[in-house]
């Protein structure tokens, strides 16, 4: 008969903590796995708010005229200053006659609407009319910058936006944009 030894009980718990660090390994790579996907969602989402104010706000202000000063001003923000807001006017057809020239050939302008930053971290636009739409949110940082650059015909506008989220394990995830408008007007 042949004799059958067993397992001493060192041999069991050397062998227990061995599959206890194995398993613990495993979690911890699955716990930063878990992590870099939660916060990669939340920097795309981050990224989206970013990309829908930057159309938005290009859209509009690619049309505004750059002339500051005086009552024929179109837009509030002077050369080489920063500010974190920003009214202007852009053409429109104010005598609907289907063109925004009057009938001497001038430009036919908006009432002033405005890109601003509120307290609940969103881009509000607000318009002549009174009227508001939030334009993205989760922004933190909003700030306009106007230049003009010599060989250049029109005014450089930058647009530096931060957006900031905490994603679902609790850590705060930034994102940071810039656009630069060309406006032509």
């Amino acid at each position: 008969m042949k004799n059958f030894r067993g397992f001493t009980i060192i041999e069991v718990l050397v062998s227990a903590l061995v599959m206890s660090l194995l398993i613990f390994a495993a979690f911890a790579v699955l716990d930063v796995g878990r992590g870099s996907w939660f916060g990669g969602d939340v920097r795309t989402e981050l990224r989206k708010e970013m990309i829908r104010a930057f159309m938005s706000m290009e859209r509009e202000l690619r049309e505004t005229r750059p002339v500051s000063g005086g009552p024929s001003a179109r837009i509030n923000l002077n050369f080489g200053e920063t500010g974190n807001s920003i009214s202007f006017q852009i053409p429109q057809d104010n005598d609907l006659d289907g063109t925004v020239l009057d009938s001497l050939g001038d430009i036919e302008w908006s009432g002033n609407i405005t890109y601003l930053l509120n307290e609940n971290n969103e881009i509000i636009r607000t318009a002549a009319d009174g009227t508001s739409k939030v334009l993205a949110l989760n922004i933190t940082g909003l700030e306009f910058s106007r230049f003009r650059i010599p060989d250049l015909p029109n005014d450089l506008l930058i647009i530096n936006l931060t957006a900031q989220k905490m994603s679902g394990i609790g850590k705060l995830a930034t994102e940071r944009g810039q656009l630069i408008v060309r406006m032509r007007n």
